[in-house]
Protein backbone atom coordinates (compact mmCIF):
# COMPACT_ATOMS: atom_id res chain seq x y z
CA UNK A 1 0.00 0.00 0.00
CA UNK A 2 1.69 3.31 -0.87
CA UNK A 3 1.61 5.90 1.32
CA UNK A 4 2.17 9.43 0.36
CA UNK A 5 3.07 12.12 3.35
CA UNK A 6 2.90 15.85 3.01
CA UNK A 7 4.31 18.27 5.62
CA UNK A 8 2.95 21.70 5.43
CA UNK A 9 3.68 25.20 6.60
CA UNK A 10 1.89 26.40 9.72
CA UNK A 11 -0.95 28.25 10.01
CA UNK A 12 -0.97 32.26 10.90
CA UNK A 13 3.00 33.11 8.94
CA UNK A 14 3.30 36.80 9.52
CA UNK A 15 4.43 37.66 5.90
CA UNK A 16 1.65 35.78 4.22
CA UNK A 17 -1.38 37.31 1.96
CA UNK A 18 -4.61 37.02 4.01
CA UNK A 19 -5.84 33.46 1.93
CA UNK A 20 -2.18 31.70 2.20
CA UNK A 21 -3.27 29.51 5.02
CA UNK A 22 -6.74 28.48 3.29
CA UNK A 23 -4.96 27.61 0.02
CA UNK A 24 -2.51 25.37 1.64
CA UNK A 25 -5.04 23.84 4.13
CA UNK A 26 -7.67 22.93 1.04
CA UNK A 27 -4.68 21.60 -0.73
CA UNK A 28 -4.00 19.61 2.21
CA UNK A 29 -7.65 18.41 2.41
CA UNK A 30 -8.06 17.66 -1.47
CA UNK A 31 -4.72 15.04 -0.73
CA UNK A 32 -5.30 13.22 2.34
CA UNK A 33 -7.27 10.50 3.78
CA UNK A 34 -5.86 11.44 7.30
CA UNK A 35 -5.31 14.75 8.48
CA UNK A 36 -2.94 15.17 11.21
CA UNK A 37 -2.86 18.68 13.43
CA UNK A 38 0.22 18.96 15.33
CA UNK A 39 -0.04 22.12 17.93
CA UNK A 40 2.29 23.08 20.87
CA UNK A 41 0.91 23.39 23.78
CA UNK A 42 -2.50 22.48 26.25
CA UNK A 43 -5.95 22.70 24.36
CA UNK A 44 -7.13 26.37 24.82
CA UNK A 45 -8.58 29.75 23.32
CA UNK A 46 -5.80 30.45 21.17
CA UNK A 47 -5.55 26.59 19.98
CA UNK A 48 -9.47 26.59 19.31
CA UNK A 49 -8.84 29.68 16.88
CA UNK A 50 -6.37 28.09 15.00
CA UNK A 51 -9.19 25.66 14.24
CA UNK A 52 -11.40 28.03 12.96
CA UNK A 53 -9.90 27.87 9.56
CA UNK A 54 -11.24 24.07 9.47
CA UNK A 55 -14.69 25.52 10.91
CA UNK A 56 -15.01 27.73 8.11
CA UNK A 57 -13.89 26.06 5.53
CA UNK A 58 -16.47 22.96 6.22
CA UNK A 59 -19.26 26.23 6.16
CA UNK A 60 -18.12 26.63 2.14
CA UNK A 61 -17.94 23.30 1.29
CA UNK A 62 -19.84 22.65 -2.10
CA UNK A 63 -20.68 18.60 -2.69
CA UNK A 64 -23.10 19.41 -5.69
CA UNK A 65 -22.47 22.17 -7.62
CA UNK A 66 -24.92 25.33 -6.39
CA UNK A 67 -25.62 23.26 -3.59
CA UNK A 68 -23.62 23.54 -0.10
CA UNK A 69 -23.64 20.52 2.42
CA UNK A 70 -25.35 20.72 5.65
CA UNK A 71 -25.23 17.39 6.95
CA UNK A 72 -22.57 16.24 9.05
CA UNK A 73 -22.74 12.58 7.70
CA UNK A 74 -22.67 13.66 3.89
CA UNK A 75 -19.81 16.03 4.60
CA UNK A 76 -17.61 13.20 6.34
CA UNK A 77 -17.55 11.10 3.28
CA UNK A 78 -15.31 14.12 1.63
CA UNK A 79 -13.23 15.36 4.65
CA UNK A 80 -10.19 13.03 5.48
CA UNK A 81 -10.27 11.43 9.11
CA UNK A 82 -9.01 14.14 11.29
CA UNK A 83 -6.08 13.49 14.56
CA UNK A 84 -4.50 16.72 16.50
CA UNK A 85 -1.29 15.99 18.56
CA UNK A 86 -0.82 17.69 21.80
CA UNK A 87 2.77 18.45 22.18
CA UNK A 88 5.99 19.97 24.46
CA UNK A 89 3.81 20.56 27.07
CA UNK A 90 2.72 18.89 30.54
CA UNK A 91 -0.58 18.88 32.20
CA UNK A 92 -1.94 17.81 35.64
CA UNK A 93 -5.49 16.34 34.80
CA UNK A 94 -7.24 17.98 37.32
CA UNK A 95 -10.19 20.00 37.17
CA UNK A 96 -10.94 23.43 38.92
CA UNK A 97 -11.41 21.53 42.48
CA UNK A 98 -8.20 19.69 42.59
CA UNK A 99 -9.86 16.53 41.58
CA UNK A 100 -8.31 13.93 39.07
CA UNK A 101 -9.58 13.47 35.60
CA UNK A 102 -9.51 11.76 32.51
CA UNK A 103 -8.31 13.09 29.22
CA UNK A 104 -11.46 12.77 27.84
CA UNK A 105 -12.78 15.12 30.97
CA UNK A 106 -9.78 17.02 30.53
CA UNK A 107 -10.79 17.74 26.23
CA UNK A 108 -14.33 18.20 27.03
CA UNK A 109 -13.98 20.47 29.99
CA UNK A 110 -11.35 22.76 27.31
CA UNK A 111 -14.27 23.20 24.78
CA UNK A 112 -17.08 24.33 27.11
CA UNK A 113 -17.53 27.93 27.10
Amino acid sequence: MPIVIVDTEGLGAFDEEHNHDTKIFLLALLLCSLLIYNSVGPIDENALSNLSLVVNLSKSLQIKKGEIATDADEMAQYFPSFLWILRDFALRLEDSEGYSITQKQYLENSLQE
